[in-house]
């Protein structure tokens, strides 16, 4: 740990210890200067991202060079700083993926101490260092203009705080708290502390704070007899800074000791509801302003209309080349002004496209079900914190975020989403670039069901690597399974709305792979809370896949979505998986055998125009497939940065395997056409082989024959071929395979009636088990 000691001559420096100091402490300073950050545009409501002195900042433009930085976790402002807005960094803006945590190059202002600043009745002798049972975060609301953060605080009935921070000079920054309920008790919120100063001025309304050679007046005004009390006491305290370095192996930590000064806000007790306080912090010797209060009520009234975006189709259109005689592509003309780096879609009661994008902004295509040059695309959520996939129920969208399960509701005016409510945010987030949570998805009960990384992950980031369920209300997380890596595609299969996830190959990881969530299972890869520490990176085991994806086919897999009925051609009851390198959709069909599912894997469309990243299965019958990447660091084999397709059926049947069971003794093969007997009859026009994976930490592992050789696979003989009367399937008897291994089925010679090869001939089946 570093010592940082406090002296008065120094006070500016305690007061930007999470501002500039960490800067200067971070690694990732240096490297920043090698990239250009990304800035919002002034307009932002605001944007959620990592910083050094919170992973779960949101950070509010309170004018064009005056910005405030909110932690979601314990309820503070940590940072107030006049300049350039927040850097922005990482892929997700066009950068690399280091330097990632978000900074500021401006002036500190102020900043307070990672202290949670509301105390319910008594004024506490310390702050609480962690947010107490029944605080949280609760909603961002920008309708009126102003950002408004709205809390729950811990009191005896819900209790909520409506913070809205307002920017009255170049240096000034009021917060209007509107309380919004009974308060049976005595509220007390810490509105500035700072180690190394002197009070000159000490009232019951004003305190004024020498800092050096500059000073900072506290002032309060309300409607409820607030007042202020200014306290002085010795501390010592550690303070964690996010770091490039931290995310993975553990957050440095400072010692911050000295005398603080502590500038608390009483607020009394109220029988109704709706008091108002204005908290007033700005540098210089000043008074506070002429009615004040009135004022800041005025400011958080504004009914100012944010700017709407609505683009048309980019007039320049690239046609899709992941067209077939059986499947045709159609390509949606994205504007480029739009950047829909697309990470999640549904479909929206009224027929349009959701998208949410990596940066953080959620798009509504307009009649996207018609002529795709046609589409609309109006932008309705930004500033959020790198989401990974939406659900849309009923008049809302849910949407997976780093930080956050986040509700928007739908709006019917055309304007952008102004509730931005925060339903559960339960889970460790360390501000680490893979940190992803994947989803929503809704389970058959309502629930919502994510997938959280554990790429890059820590023990004591909790769920982490963990597949959870989330309760509709948001109130209750729980643990289902873990050992995920990095799984970058959650969907549902079936009546029960079972759920799955793709895995992407990696340390613990042998190849990519498609998962069941189901209760207790483990996958592979190291999770965090609530496994065992002891446990954590020392597993010997884990739960085979219900699929694993051979190397050659895909090399990260991604979303997901289930054929729902028979106007996509022949694949009903399967699930699309798309590839996002090798930009692909895969092909997948599941059985359950002794209760378990396992199944198969075949190729199905290529050559999309950019990383497949997710799928949806349209009302219109047609498959919609979003792609994005990222050249410097998340690369594809495809041409566009972002790219939407959409597929549909021609009519005309491929010639295909549309299904395989596992028997005790081979296989059953069902095509979608009748086959050829003689050729089908003969076991050497199939060629069966079986290989495995090793288990173990390095990156990927290399295929293994039965015998443990290296890059090899084991021939399985083919004892004979039986061809059904309806000759649409063939039964293979097979010697000497083995259970835990993928068999390979290559049809090479299989013809149908009229004479043509299957389109794919090749299917890869991962046999855990065999029927008993």
């Amino acid at each position: 740990m570093r010592r940082l000691l406090f002296c008065p001559f120094l006070a500016v420096a305690a007061l930007s210890f999470v501002g500039k100091l960490d800067l200067c402490a971070q690694t990732a300073k240096a490297k920043a200067a090698a990239v250009t950050p990304r800035y919002d545009p002034p307009d932002q409501p605001f944007r959620m991202a990592p910083m050094p002195q919170s992973t779960r900042s949101i950070v509010v433009p309170l004018a064009t060079n005056l910005h405030l930085a909110f932690d979601t976790a314990l309820l503070r402002t940590h940072t107030v700083w006049s300049g350039r807005g927040l850097a922005l960094l990482g892929p997700q803006y066009g950068l690399p993926k280091s330097p990632f945590i978000s900074t500021n190059d401006g002036t500190v202002l102020w900043t307070m101490p990672p202290v949670f600043p509301w105390a319910v009745g008594k004024r506490p002798d310390e702050p609480a260092r962690e947010m107490p049972k029944g605080a949280r975060f609760f909603a961002v609301n920008t309708w009126p203009w102003p950002t408004a953060l709205l809390l729950e605080l811990p009191t005896a009935e819900p209790f909520r705080v409506r913070e809205t921070p307002l920017a009255f000079g170049n240096s000034h920054v009021v917060r209007h708290f509107e309380f919004l309920g009974k308060r049976d008790s005595e509220l007390w919120f810490l509105a500035h502390a700072e180690i190394g100063v002197e009070v000159t001025t000490k009232a019951d309304a004003r305190t004024v704070l020498k800092r050096g050679q500059t000073t900072l007046s506290v002032s309060v005004e309300s409607d409820c007899q607030a007042t202020l009390l200014v306290e002085d006491k010795p501390v010592r305290r550690e303070v964690e800074r996010a770091t490039e370095a931290g995310a993975e192996k553990g957050h440095p930590k400072d010692i911050i000791e000295g005398r603080e000064t502590r500038v608390w806000v009483r607020i009394p007790t109220a029988s109704g509801s709706g008091s108002a306080v204005a908290v007033s912090t700005q540098l210089g010797d000043l008074p506070a302003p002429a009615n004040l209060l009135a004022t800041a009520i005025k400011l958080a009234a504004s009914d100012a209309p944010r700017p709407r975006a609505v683009l048309p189709s980019d007039p320049l259109r690239r046609p899709s080349s992941a067209s077939t005689p059986y499947f045709k592509a159609e390509s949606f003309s994205l504007p480029k002004a739009a950047n829909l780096l697309i990470t999640g879609m549904d479909f929206l009661p009224n027929g349009d496209l959701a998208v949410c994008t990596w940066n953080g902004e959620v798009w509504f295509i307009e009649k996207a079900q018609g002529p795709a040059h046609e589409a609309k695309y109006r932008r309705f959520a930004r500033g959020l914190g790198e989401p990974m996939g939406l659900v849309a129920r009923d008049n809302k969208l849910f949407v997976g975020t780093k930080l956050a399960l986040i509700q928007l509701t739908l709006t019917d005016n055309g304007q952008e989403a102004k509730w931005f409510a925060f339903l559960n945010q339960s889970w460790g987030y360390t501000g680490s670039y893979n940190a992803f949570s994947y989803g929503p998805v809704f389970d058959k009960a309502g629930n919502f069901i994510l997938a959280n990384a554990g790429h890059s992950g820590r023990w004591d980031a909790p769920y982490m690597g963990w597949g959870i369920r989330i309760s509709p209300d948001g109130a209750k997380l729980d643990a289902i399974c873990s050992g995920f890596r990095e799984p970058n595609g959650i969907g549902t299969f079936g009546p029960d709305r079972d759920v799955f996830v793709s895995e992407n190959q990696g340390q613990w990881m042998a190849a990519c792979k498609l998962n069941h969530v189901a209760p207790g299972k483990l996958y592979g890869h190291p999770s965090a809370w609530p496994a065992p520490q002891e446990e954590y990176g020392k597993h010997t085991r884990f739960d085979p896949p219900a699929v694993w994806f051979p190397y050659k086919l895909a090399r990260s897999t991604t979303g997901i979505c289930e054929i729902t009925d028979d106007r996509f051609g022949p694949f009903k009851g399967q699930l699309m998986v798309g590839d996002f390198q090798n930009a692909i959709v895969t092909r997948v069909q599941l059985e359950k055998v002794n209760g378990e599912y396992q199944g198969a894997v075949w190729p199905f469309l290529k050559q999309f125009q950019s990383g497949v990243n997710r799928l949806a299965y349209g009302p219109d019958g047609k498959l919609y497939v979003g792609g994005c990447q990222a050249p410097i660091s998340w690369k594809a084999v495809a041409p566009l940065d972002f790219a939407l397709e959409r597929i549909s059926y021609t009519g005309r049947l491929p010639f295909e395997v549309k299904e395989v069971h596992a028997l005790r003794d081979g296989f059953e093969l069902t095509f979608t056409q009748p086959v050829e007997e003689k050729a089908a009859a003969n076991p050497d026009s199939y060629d069966v082989t079986q290989y495995g994976y090793k288990y173990h930490a390095k990156y990927g592992s290399p295929e293994f024959d039965h015998d443990g050789k290296e890059n090899a696979a084991t021939v399985i003989k083919i004892a004979a071929a039986t061809v059904s009367p309806d000759k649409l399937k063939v039964r293979l008897k097979l010697e000497g395979w083995k259970t835990g291994y993928v068999t390979m089925v290559r049809s090479l010679d299989v013809k149908n009636a009229a004479g043509d090869s299957l389109v794919n001939d090749t299917f890869w089946y991962t046999l855990n088990q065999l029927p008993k």
